[in-house]
């Protein structure tokens, strides 16, 4: 388990932190202030021939939302920016899989409301199991950094713990160069980072397991959630066959799993609840 800022890795303790989200912390909390409490976590990269993916952050701000009374809209103007986080911390996000999450920060916060999340990447490098590295360009990592909407938007209450989770897409971040099959048809990365937030108080869990039959689970079969015919998000089956999406906003979805050799399954209306978790196996045939 690897400390970030505060904390170390959770083994899947991706489902658990529901249970803490949006509430209230007795007494522990200064005046006038919430407590914000921030996780990472992957979508999965289907890559088997690399070993570790690290990103360095050196920066973490939230934009607080201003509004104007003046005409009585609340129309949204220029919001402030807050240092949340200034500690160089790196971090293998192949290690943030499949429900797994690791604690970015814990910090008091003013009470308001916050919509956006900027993130300083400083640095990012791909290994590979043959001991090959490709050095990563990070766009806008030091400069403005990367804005990740929150959305809908953090509303900090006194005295109440709030919980975000923020999701690295590896497979839509880091785009292969050359044959993903082998490792020596890899010729590099195109680092385009894509990355969501959501505030665990509006937020669900879906889990469950893929299987061939009883006896035999399917390891790294793709389980996706649809959300207008784009995937929202998706999970890689462990070798038990199971897998965790974590951060689900609430909402009707379509879901499908497949695995090269076998027939894709799609469910529609799969259910996520506010802080419940949604049961939902896949069984594969060939």
């Amino acid at each position: 388990m690897k400390k970030l800022i505060f904390k170390g890795l959770l083994l899947i303790a991706g489902i658990l932190i529901l249970a803490v989200s949006c509430t209230k912390d007795n007494g522990a909390i200064s005046e006038g202030n919430g407590k914000l409490i921030m996780k990472i976590t992957d979508a999965p990269f289907p890559v088997s021939v690399v070993d570790k993916v690290m990103v360095t952050v050196d920066k973490i701000e939230i934009r607080s939302v201003q509004t104007t009374s003046a005409t009585g809209d609340n129309d949204h103007v220029e919001g402030v920016y807050t240092v949340i986080s200034d500690k160089v911390q790196e971090f293998d996000l192949l290690k943030l899989r499949n429900g797994i999450t690791s604690d970015l920060l814990e910090i008091e916060i003013g009470t308001g409301t916050y919509d956006l999340i900027r993130m300083h990447i400083t640095a990012s490098k791909v290994y590979l199991k043959d001991g090959t590295s490709f050095d990563m360009k990070v766009p806008s990592g030091e400069s403005s950094g990367l804005k990740i909407r929150l959305s809908p938007e953090l509303v900090v209450e006194e005295g109440v713990i709030n919980e975000v989770i923020i999701d690295f897409d590896l497979s839509k971040s880091f785009h292969v160069q050359g044959n993903h099959k082998i490792a020596h048809g890899i010729k590099g990365f195109i680092f385009r980072p894509v990355l969501r937030a959501m505030c665990v108080k509006h937020a669900g869990i879906i889990s469950g397991k893929v299987i061939e039959n009883e006896t035999t689970p399917i390891a790294e079969a793709n389980v996706q959630i649809m959300r207008a015919d784009t995937v929202f998000s998706a999970a890689i089956t462990d070798a038990n066959g199971a897998y965790a999406l974590i951060g689900v906003p609430a909402g009707t979805y379509k879901m499908v799993c497949e695995k090269e050799g076998y027939t894709s399954v799609t469910v529609d209306q799969v259910v996520v609840k506010v802080r419940e978790t949604t049961k939902q196996n896949f069984t594969l045939t060939k």
